[in-house]
């Protein structure tokens, strides 16, 4: 008996479709599972790329940074890395066609934001046990407001220590003016002497000589014009920089108006001593016609002495009674003479406070050095380093970037930095070892030699010191008073009270800065300065101060000697220095500085050579499995069974913003 296969046939062609169902749904698993098993391959063998971070400068410093040679370095690794993925017996086979690096941000790219970024992740773990409530954004904010205070009024001080030698300069003006009328008069006297003894000869060599001391007037008036007209338009000057000067607060301010006015008036007063001062330019012309006459006269009577015969042997000639109209007109002589008051009484101890001026123009250094250090002279070789091709100026702060990486930009990043910096870079020492550096005041002065960068420190600490040790005497009474005793000792009797408050402000200035050096030898030395100071914490009297500008030497004020347990060292005003002048270059000199360091251990070690970042994509060929006639490992890049699959992976060590 026949059978009919319709059955069979369709029972066949329904098991065929749900194999082929079933082997479709296998095979977009398998293929979504290819997919997770090259993500989980790269990202492996990014994060393994990323692993081979350079040790040393981790080790030294806490950067991360990945030092290649290349790209094609970087693509060849990056291949090694994944191919014990590819290379396994699974149900993923493919293979990486290419690999290709399609952006790398190195350390010293985006003017330092990158460098800045990994100190600041870093940083984030290293300031455990810091007191938080000490490092906050008000907190680095007050202290900025402080530094800016004391930068400010060390600039003030400047400006108006400068006026205040110049109203010095003005009185020595007039004094100078006062001594050749001084010398008129007593030439004048002579003459009137040697006509009250008949000496014709001697008359006319001191009316001679009062000619001279005339003659000297013109010019010694127009040198005080000059000097005055100087005085005038620099204090105009100074006067709007005071007023741009933002750092202020409201009562340092105020102290320093009321000083700064004192200039103004003994500006103002100085009218009327300028219309006396000039009115003698032509008083002595005057007064030379008067004595060329006088002198005249006598040469008349000494001819009629000298020609005189007389007539009868008897005769006697009347000398006195020859002279008697020469002495009427000499006597009424126009004295020449200044009435106003001027001049500076005790100028021994003026002379001892410009000297202490002096000292900080010139060998500071060696000034305020401990004894027994030992200055390194060494000439940093810093040809191809980073602040030499990428540092550039400028401080452009926040940074922002496409890679979403931000510089620092608040007051709490940057003190972040800042105190890494003091922690990981060396600053002074009383001897160097043979192979390091001033670091930290490279960092900040960026010379290529250690003393001229430690000189510079030394400066920009006396400056700053100097402006928050007068800030300090402006706000105490005492010490205001005392300087202002001081003054009226040096101008002496003078009317000119507003040169006794220029020649006060004179003397805090002064002040602030000996004490500046007392502070700096004591930071030198290890021991602490406070930032604003307390009666106790002075160092420096007034006579201390005048032996300071008598010696020339800070061991021979007198001063304090007791060691500070409070206050802030030296690494802290280093931290300070670089937070008030913190920029793009002190970053790149950081840079530098490990750059030559690691470079002892490993010649050639370059900065910009090390990655922070480096974005990779991945093309890989794989099979469908389960529409192929099986496994197999070397799919064919003509096969209609193979496809293509791309994926993107990116390596940084520091998290974006």
């Amino acid at each position: 008996m026949g059978r009919k296969g319709e059955i069979t046939v369709f029972l066949a062609l329904i098991l065929i479709s749900i194999c082929a169902l079933l082997c479709g749904i296998a095979e977009s698993v398998r293929t979504a599972g290819a997919r997770c098993y090259l993500r989980m391959a790269v990202d492996s063998s990014m994060d393994s790329l990323m692993a081979q971070y350079h040790r040393e400068l981790w080790e030294q410093y806490r950067i991360l940074g990945l030092e290649s040679d290349g790209r094609e370095m970087l693509e060849e690794e990056f291949v090694q890395f994944a191919e014990p993925y590819i290379e396994a017996e699974n149900w993923y086979p493919m293979e990486i066609r290419q690999a290709q690096v399609k952006d790398m941000v190195t350390l010293t790219e985006g003017d330092g934001r990158y460098f800045e970024q990994e100190i600041l992740d870093y940083m984030k773990y290293g300031l455990i046990g810091v007191l938080w409530d000490e490092l906050d954004e008000e907190g680095a904010g007050g202290l900025m407001a402080d530094l800016q205070e004391g930068e400010g009024v060390s600039r003030i001080s400047d400006l108006y220590d400068d006026h205040a030698k110049d109203a010095v300069k003005l009185e020595k003006a007039l004094e100078r003016i006062q001594e050749a009328l001084s010398g008129q008069k007593e030439h004048w006297e002579r003459g009137r002497e040697a006509l009250d003894c008949l000496d014709g000869g001697e008359f006319i060599r001191e009316c001679r000589q009062v000619i001279k001391e005339l003659k000297k007037l013109p010019g010694l008036v127009e040198k005080y014009e000059r000097q005055a007209d100087k005085l005038d338009k620099a204090l105009k000057e100074s006067r709007s920089r005071f007023e741009a000067e933002d750092g202020l607060r409201e009562g340092v301010r105020s102290a320093l108006e009321d000083e700064i006015s004192q200039y103004e008036a003994y500006t103002d007063q100085e009218g009327q001593r300028r219309r006396e001062a000039s009115a003698l330019k032509a008083g002595s012309q005057d007064n030379i016609q008067f004595v060329e006459q006088c002198i005249e006269a006598a040469e008349e009577v000494m001819d009629y002495i000298d020609n005189w015969d007389p007539e009868d042997e008897e005769d006697e000639l009347d000398e006195e009674a020859l002279w008697s109209p020469v002495r009427a007109q000499w006597e009424g002589y126009p004295m020449l003479w200044l009435p106003v008051e001027f001049g500076i009484e005790d100028k021994e101890k003026e002379q001892f406070l410009e000297q202490v001026g002096e000292l900080a123009g010139k060998g500071l250094l060696e000034l305020v050095l401990p004894e027994g250090t030992v200055v390194s002279g060494r000439r940093l070789k810093l040809k191809g380093a980073p602040s030499a091709e990428y540092g550039g100026s400028g401080r452009e702060t926040p940074y922002s970037s496409e890679s979403g990486v931000q510089g620092v930009g608040n007051f709490l990043d940057r003190l972040i930095v800042c105190e890494y910096g003091t922690r990981y870079f060396n600053g002074f020492q009383k001897e160097l070892p043979s192979d390091a550096f001033y670091e930290l005041e490279y960092i900040l002065c960026g010379k290529e030699v250690d003393r001229e960068n430690l000189s510079g420190v030394v400066t920009r600490l006396t400056a700053l010191r100097t402006g928050l040790n007068l800030a300090g005497i402006l706000s105490d009474t005492g010490k205001r008073q005392e300087a202002r005793s001081l003054a009226m000792a040096i101008v002496g009797g003078t009317g000119m009270l507003p040169l006794v408050s220029i020649m006060t402000f004179f003397i805090m200035s002064q002040w602030a800065l000996g004490e500046a050096l007392m502070d700096v030898r004591c930071l030198l030395e290890g021991e602490k300065v406070p930032l604003w100071k307390s009666e106790g914490d002075w160092k420096l009297d007034l006579q201390g101060l005048l032996d300071l500008g008598k010696s020339r030497s800070l061991d021979h004020t007198g001063g304090s000697k007791v060691e500070n347990q409070k206050g802030i060292d030296y690494t802290g005003y280093m931290r300070m220095l670089l937070f008030a002048g913190y920029g793009r270059e002190e970053v790149y000199r950081m840079m530098d500085v490990v750059q030559l360091n690691i470079g002892k251990a490993q010649p050639g070690f370059a900065v910009k050579n090390c990655a922070c970042l480096v974005d990779m994509e991945a093309a890989a060929c794989g099979k469908h499995v389960f529409f192929s006639l099986g496994l197999w490992k070397d799919p064919a890049p003509d096969s209609g069974w193979s496809y293509e699959t791309a994926m993107a992976v990116s390596g940084s060590y520091f998290e974006k913003q």
